[in-house]
C-alpha cells in the first residue's frame, strides 16, 4: 500500500491528503450525527407509545379480569347449578321457565357491568348446557338442538379441555347456527370461555363472556394522544385480536408473524424495533394477564421525515463541500505543481547532458532559492563533469605508464630465479631459501595489481615473509599457522596479514630476549572471518595500550608502532563499514593479540 502511494503524482497526492483529512471525518461526523439523530427520535417515539400502550394495557386488563370475574358469579347461581346438572329432559313448559329465568340472569349482568362501568365493551353472554344441547343467549333468546360445530366457544372449550383463555369467535345467533355464509364473513367478538364441571369432572355447562372487538381499539384511539401508525393486538400465535380492519381478526398474516417472532427473539414485556428493511418502526407492549401483544406499527417516514431532511441536508453538505475542496486543491496543486514541472523538465535537461541549461524566473516565493540552487548544482556539476573528464584521461595515461613499467618485475622474477639456480648450484641452501621466499613473496605481493585474494595466498605471503626474517635471525622466531580448508579461498585484502606480522616481530619479538613465536589463526562465526595474529614478544602497559587504541581509532598519525595497525583499521572501515574492525590486547611482558574481523565475501570478489 505504502508502495503505490509512492508511486502516484503530486497533484494526486495533494487531492488524496486533503480528501482524507477533510472530507473523510465530514463524511463520519455526519453519519455518526445522522445515526445519532436516528436514534435519538426512535427511542423519544418509543418511550412515548410505550407509555400509550402500557395505560391501555393496565386498564384493559382490568377490565377484562373484572369480566372474568363476573363469569365466575354467573357459574355459582344455583339455578343454572342445579338445570345444568339435570340429565333428563325437561316439559316444555318447565324448560321455558327455566331458560327464561337464566335470560333473566345473564341480562341483569350485562346491565349491572355497563352501569358500573366495568367494561364497556361488554356485548352479551352466551351459555350453553351441555346435557339439554341448548344454548342461551343473552342478547336475543335460547336454541335447542344445537349443532356445537357451529358455536366457537363450546367447540374451543372441547378441543381444550376446558382451558379459560380469551380468543377471537363468531357470535352466537340464526345465521351462524345455520352456517350462513354472509354472516360468517363479517362479525368477529373476543370471547372468554368459563367451563362448569360436575363431582365425576364432566362439563355439564360452558359460558363464554364475549365483548365487542371494536372495545380495545376504541380505547387506544382515545389515549394514543396524536401517536401516528396502525394499533394491532396479537395473541401467542400471531393471530389478530384487535384491529382497524374486522377481516383479519383471528386471522394470521405474514407481516403479525414476523414481527411475533422478534418479539419472541428480544424476550423483553416491552421495546422497539426495525422490520421491513427499515421501512417500518414497530413498538410493542406484552399483557401479562392475557399475553397478548399490543403492537403499533408506524412507518418510519412518518418518525424520521425531519431524520430524512437531515440526512438530505448532509448528502448537499458534503456534496457541496467535496465540490469545493475540489476547486480549491486544483487551484494549489496548479500553484504548487507548475513550478515543480519547470524544476523537473530542467533536471531531464541536465539528465541529457546539457549542462549548460539554466532556470530563469523571477520568483519571489521560496521556489525561488530551489531553481538558485538548482542552477548552482548545474554549475558545480559541469565543473565535476569536466574535472573527471580530466582525471579520465590522466587515469589512461597512468595505465599506459604501468604497462610500461610491468617489464621491471619480470625482470626482477628471472633476476631472482637466476640468483635461486646459483645459489643451488653452489649448494648455499640459505641464500635458496631466501631467494624463494623473496620471489614468492613479491609474486604475490604484486599480483598483477589485485587488492584482493584469497585467504590462501594471504597467509603464503606472512608464510615467505616469516621465512625471510627467520634466515635474517637466524631461526630464533618460530611461527604456526591454523587455516581450515573450508576458509582457504575466502577473499580478503592482499595487505591485510603481513603488515600485523611485521609490526608483530619489530614492536614485539625484536625487543624481548629469547625464542619469538607468532601464530596465524583463522575462524568463522555467522558470516564474519575471524583471524587472530597473536605472539609472545615483549607487549605493552596498560596505559600504552589505551594510547595505541586511540591512535586507531582516531587516525592520529603519531608513533610508529600504530602505523600499519590504523592503516589496516581505516581500510576495513571503509571498505566493509562499522561493523569490522581490529582489536589490540595485550599484557607487559606476556605478548600482543591482534584480532581482525571482516565478512565472508563470494568467490566472484576475486574476479572483480
Amino acid at each position: 500500500m505504502r508502495g503505490i502511494f509512492r508511486n502516484i503524482g503530486f497533484r494526486f497526492k495533494m487531492f488524496g491528503s486533503i480528501l482524507i483529512v477533510i472530507l473523510v471525518p465530514l463524511i463520519i461526523v455526519s453519519v455518526l450525527l445522522y445515526k445519532r439523530s436516528e436514534h435519538s427520535i426512535t427511542e423519544q417515539t418509543s418511550k412515548v407509545v410505550i407509555s400509550s400502550i402500557g395505560f391501555a394495557v393496565q386498564n384493559i386488563d382490568s377490565a377484562l379480569d373484572n369480566v372474568t370475574g363476573m363469569s365466575k358469579l354467573i357459574l355459582s347461581d344455583s339455578r343454572l347449578r342445579s338445570l345444568a346438572e339435570q340429565e333428563t329432559q325437561l316439559a316444555p313448559e318447565k324448560k321455558n321457565e327455566k331458560y327464561a329465568g337464566l335470560l333473566d340472569l345473564l341480562g341483569f349482568i350485562i346491565i349491572r357491568i355497563k352501569t358500573m362501568n366495568i367494561m364497556e365493551g361488554i356485548d352479551s353472554f352466551d351459555l350453553y348446557l351441555t346435557h339439554q344441547n341448548a344454548l342461551i343467549d343473552s342478547k336475543s333468546t335460547y336454541y335447542e338442538n344445537v349443532d356445537t360445530n357451529n358455536v366457537d366457544f363450546v367447540k374451543y372449550a372441547r378441543q381444550t379441555d376446558g382451558v379459560e383463555r380469551w380468543f377471537v369467535s363468531t357470535p352466537v345467533d340464526y345465521y351462524t347456527l345455520n352456517r350462513i355464509k354472509s354472516r360468517l364473513e363479517s362479525d368477529k367478538q373476543i370471547t372468554y370461555n368459563k367451563v362448569l364441571k360436575d363431582g365425576n369432572d364432566r362439563t355439564i355447562a360452558v359460558l363464554a363472556a364475549n365483548v365487542n372487538v371494536s372495545y380495545i381499539s376504541d380505547y387506544y384511539r382515545k389515549i394514543q394522544r396524536g401517536v401516528p401508525g396502525d394499533f394491532v393486538v396479537l395473541d401467542e400465535d400471531a393471530n389478530v385480536v384487535a384491529y382497524s380492519d374486522k377481516s383479519v381478526l383471528g386471522a394470521k398474516t405474514d407481516l403479525n408473524s414476523r414481527i411475533n417472532e422478534q418479539i419472541r427473539r428480544l424476550g423483553r414485556d416491552s421495546g422497539s424495533f426495525f422490520i421491513d428493511g427499515r421501512k417500518q418502526f414497530v413498538v410493542y407492549s406484552i399483557s401479562q394477564y392475557t399475553q397478548w401483544r399490543y403492537v403499533v406499527v408506524i412507518p418510519a417516514s412518518e418518525i424520521l421525515g425531519k431524520v430524512f431532511e437531515l440526512r438530505q441536508f448532509l448528502l448537499v453538505l458534503v456534496s457541496i463541500t467535496a465540490l469545493l475542496i475540489f476547486g480549491v486543491t486544483y487551484f494549489m496543486s496548479h500553484l504548487f505543481y507548475k513550478p515543480l514541472l519547470k524544476l523537473v523538465k530542467a533536471m531531464q535537461k541536465i539528465e541529457n547532458r546539457n549542462l549548460d541549461f539554466r532556470i530563469n524566473d523571477n520568483r519571489k516565493d521560496e521556489f525561488r532559492r530551489v531553481y538558485q540552487g538548482f542552477n548552482d548544482m548545474a554549475g558545480e556539476l559541469r565543473v565535476l563533469v569536466k574535472d573527471l573528464a580530466n582525471e579520465k584521461i590522466l587515469k589512461q595515461e597512468a595505465e599506459i605508464k604501468l604497462l610500461q613499467a610491468q617489464i621491471n618485475p619480470h625482470f626482477l622474477y628471472n633476476t631472482l630465479d637466476s640468483i635461486y639456480s646459483i645459489a643451488k648450484i653452489n649448494k648455499v641452501e640459505e641464500i635458496s631459501q631466501m631467494v624463494a621466499a623473496l620471489s614468492k613473496f613479491f609474486r604475490i605481493s604484486l599480483s598483477g595489481g589485485r587488492e584482493m585474494v584469497t585467504l590462501k595466498e594471504a597467509v603464503s605471503l606472512v608464510v615467505n615473509y616469516l621465512t625471510i626474517l627467520n634466515i635474517r635471525y637466524r631461526g630464533e622466531i618460530s611461527f604456526r599457522i591454523d587455516l581450515p580448508d573450508e576458509l582457504a579461498d575466502c577473499p580478503v585484502p592482499k595487505l591485510l596479514l603481513q603488515p600485523i606480522v611485521e609490526n608483530a616481530v619489530y614492536h614485539g619479538i625484536e625487543k624481548k630476549k629469547g625464542q619469538g613465536h607468532i601464530s596465524v589463526t583463522a575462524s568463522s562465526d555467522q558470516g564474519r572471518l575471524r583471524l587472530i595474529v597473536e605472539d609472545n614478544g615483549i607487549g605493552m602497559s596498560a596505559d600504552k595500550l589505551k594510547e595505541l587504541r586511540e591512535s586507531i581509532e582516531s587516525g592520529s598519525k603519531d608513533g610508529a608502532t600504530s602505523f600499519a595497525l590504523r592503516n589496516i583499521y581505516r581500510q576495513i572501515r571503509l571498505k566493509y563499514g562499522t561493523d569490522y574492525g581490529i582489536e589490540i590486547e595485550s599484557a607487559y611482558g606476556k605478548g600482543t593479540k591482534a584480532t581482525v574481523e571482516i565478512p565472508i565475501l563470494p568467490k566472484e570478489v576475486l574476479s572483480e
